[in-house]
């Protein structure tokens, strides 16, 4: 059975595009336009109370969220392409950890890059975005290649798609250690599938 991801290519769907390509499990896109209210319909508004996508829908699970989405595909889908660490395997806590780095710090300290305004380091969850980009900055440099060494995992997908943004609109510097990460991604056919059709 096919999975179906409502997708919108200017949308953070397309990491899960991407995602789907990697893990390699038959899915279906179905196009949500921005501008026809169908994303406020009552039968979309039934899987997302939010009115918003990615929405996964696998049989009778319906996933929203993009990071949840993500956990979600990589867990269940194991074959032909393996992109989560196992619940006991030493590198789990490293996975979660920069899998929710996207949500938790990436994109508000890219909300407050692009809005310009000042949030108190001690009380803002993801503490500036001076020291997102300074904390990413110093694991992507260390990713060798991935964040996982050699194991390339939805993690990469997530984050990387996530910085790829920040950086392509300016909202994060466009530091070396970034872009050398980016290239690698862009170098994997399963982006150059998703990223040549977008």
């Amino acid at each position: 059975m096919r999975v179906k991801l409502y997708h919108n290519p200017q949308s953070r769907a397309v990491m899960v595009h991407w995602l789907l390509e990697e893990i390699g499990c038959p899915y279906e896109l179905v196009p949500v336009q921005y501008d026809d209210g169908s994303m406020r319909s009552e039968s979309f508004l039934a899987l997302n109370p939010m009115g918003k996508i990615p929405v996964l829908v696998d049989g009778e699970t319906v996933v929203t969220e993009t990071v949840a989405i993500a956990l979600y595909l990589a867990d269940k889908f194991k074959t032909p392409n393996d992109l989560a660490p196992a619940i006991d395997d030493a590198t789990r806590g490293d996975y979660l950890r920069w899998i929710a780095f996207q949500s938790g710090a990436v994109e508000p300290a890219m909300m407050q890059a692009g809005a310009k305004f000042e949030a108190k380091r001690e009380t803002a969850g993801w503490g500036s975005a001076e020291l997102v980009v300074d904390v990413l900055e110093q694991r992507i440099s260390g990713a060798n290649p991935w964040l996982l060494v050699d194991k390339f995992s939805a993690a990469d997908v997530v984050l990387g798609g996530s910085l790829s943004w920040a950086v392509g609109w300016k909202l994060f510097p466009a530091r070396p250690g970034f872009a050398a990460y980016l290239e690698r991604l862009s170098e994997r056919p399963a982006y150059k599938r998703v990223f040549g059709s977008e």
